[in-house]
């Protein structure tokens, strides 16, 4: 029993997260490689790329979510300063009208319907549409292997952490 672990995080324009990982499992005595230099180690090992990950359809999506203040998106009890942020903590009540500066956002953000916005998209996520997804599989020689990968979230927030987890037994 090895109980090595390999994962990658944080990495774009590469494809194939579980074969990154498993490279460095395989290639590296670390558990976890993140963002550009994960990128570059999956390269440097043979993944092909740099690719362009975006669609015509994501970038037209993504386009549309920009028009619209960026809403909904997966943050809470905040308020922007304009309709994509920067955003701020909500303190008080009278910070939904005022944002949290002082600067005035009415006009910029319809106040009525932000936090109704927010609220029933949270509603939306379950166990039937949610980003994670992780399996677990033994082979006939009892030799475990499991992977875990939290990509897929439309409109996350910069920096959340997309993580692929490759481990052996």
């Amino acid at each position: 029993m090895s109980m090595e672990v390999g994962a990658v995080a944080g990495m774009r324009f590469v494809k194939g997260a579980s074969k990154a990982a498993k490279l460095v499992l395989r290639h590296t005595k670390h558990t976890l490689l993140v963002g550009d230099q994960a990128s570059a180690f999956a390269l440097s090992m043979g993944l092909p790329g740099p690719t362009n990950l975006s669609s015509p359809e994501s970038q037209a999506k993504w386009t549309n979510w920009k028009e619209h203040g960026c809403q909904p998106n997966f943050r809470k009890n905040v308020v922007p300063d304009n309709g994509c942020g920067p955003y701020h903590p909500i303190t008080r009540a009278s910070e939904l009208e005022t944002g949290h500066s002082g600067s005035d956002i009415r006009g910029i953000v319809d106040t009525s319907s932000f936090l109704a916005n927010v609220n029933t998209w949270s509603k939306h996520i379950s166990r039937l549409n949610h980003d994670t997804i992780s399996m677990t599989v033994i082979d006939k020689l009892g030799h475990i292997a499991a992977g875990t990968s939290t990509n897929g979230a439309t409109f996350k927030i910069p920096g959340r952490m997309r993580v692929q987890i490759s481990g052996h037994q």
